[in-house]
């Protein structure tokens, strides 16, 4: 059995990154869905994780499995929430984007386990509240994001290109461990 687990990701990783992220617009595409369809997300975005600290890979063994950003503060897309509210509002969050798994790993449950692993991580470094969207029509990512007890809120409006402007669900997680 693969030992499974995250890391920041670093520069060497970046191939396996883009790599990770081409195949995934391909399989959205063969899904029908117009996520991730322009040139976004693409190296420079990846650069961009890297230079702010906020990239992170999910690895099975020595290969990267799996790619995500997230970070804590105000995320710009979160502000504005369209038809809902957020249960908890302010500055004082995560969040997680851009999360996507290898088709060489397609199948084998890993994307909730990355998700489990951001929050995890955040958490132990204070966050309680969570954040994630996704493509109305990406059913699969929308029942991983429920299973890991997210619940949708609103829709916001993601900037994919100079030209397209998509609408995504909104969805967050608090925990609240006051009980202890």
């Amino acid at each position: 059995m693969p030992v499974v687990y995250m890391r920041r990701a670093k520069a060497r990783d970046i191939d396996a990154i883009v790599e990770i992220l081409q195949t995934a617009k391909g399989y959205l595409k063969e899904q029908g869905i117009d996520q991730w369809q322009a040139d976004y997300p693409n190296s420079d975005t990846i650069q961009e994780d890297l230079d702010k600290h906020q990239a992170f890979v999910l690895m099975s063994d020595d290969q990267v499995a799996g790619y995500a950003a997230a970070f804590e503060g105000e995320d710009p897309l979160y502000t504005a929430l369209e038809e809902g509210s957020w249960l908890k509002d302010g500055h004082d969050y995560a969040s997680l984007h851009r999360v996507a798994i290898s088709d060489k790993f397609r199948g084998q449950r890993l994307t909730p386990r990355f998700i489990t692993a951001l929050v995890s991580y955040f958490y132990a470094q204070g966050a309680r509240d969570f954040r994630i969207d996704t493509h109305p029509g990406n059913l699969p990512m929308q029942g991983v994001i429920a299973k890991n007890g997210f619940e949708k809120r609103g829709t916001v409006h993601m900037q994919e290109a100079d030209h397209i402007s998509t609408a995504r669900w909104a969805y967050q997680l608090l925990i609240n461990d006051d009980e202890n």
